[in-house]
């Protein structure tokens, strides 16, 4: 029971290239029903290691960077097949937001801050679910309408508005502890 939840951390890593390689075939609703397996257990890790307190250091890692490589790797490739203005620079807010947050985080474990700073907080989780949920939409959208894409970017949009939110927030409660 203890290695499940990195297992499902080390899964949503592996699936990057099987729901790539589906995308370049056309083959979206597989990809789609793939990559919405893999945002599952982004809920699932957390909840098994909560539950049976097997949460580790390892474990909130693999988590981090299995969530930053699943969105990112896809986002890429989707900015790659569609050739979309928006959604590329929807795309880039995303990356740079993670990169500044992850590496705000090292700096944070760095000089050992209370661990409660290093946690996502509700608008990270809730700008995660935004993504997956946008991300699934728009691996299907090639297979719809026009009015499905642009759903998709909108829904997108409002995942960058929280990201951004939560990490204005993560460097208010940063400031507040000094």
């Amino acid at each position: 029971m203890k290695s499940i939840p990195n297992f499902l951390s080390l899964f949503r890593i592996l699936t990057v290239l099987p729901i790539i390689y589906l995308l370049q075939i056309d083959w979206y609703v597989l990809a789609a029903l793939i990559f919405f397996i893999s945002s599952l257990t982004d809920y699932f890790d957390g909840y098994l290691a909560r539950k049976y307190s097997i949460e580790s250091e390892l474990g909130a890692f693999l988590d981090l960077i299995a969530d930053k490589i699943l969105v990112v790797a896809i986002l890429v490739w989707l900015v790659f097949l569609f050739a979309n203005q928006a959604l590329t620079i929807i795309s880039i807010l995303i990356i740079l937001r993670e990169i500044v947050i992850t590496s705000f985080r090292y700096y944070l474990v760095s000089i050992e801050a209370d661990p409660e700073l290093i946690k996502a907080n509700k608008y990270g989780k809730l700008k995660t679910a935004f993504q997956f949920f946008s991300i699934l939409f728009l691996i299907l959208s090639p297979s719809l309408t026009n009015l499905y894409l642009t759903t998709s970017l909108v829904l997108l949009s409002v995942s960058v508005l929280l990201s951004y939110l939560s990490l204005i927030i993560y460097f208010m409660n940063w400031i507040k502890k000094q």
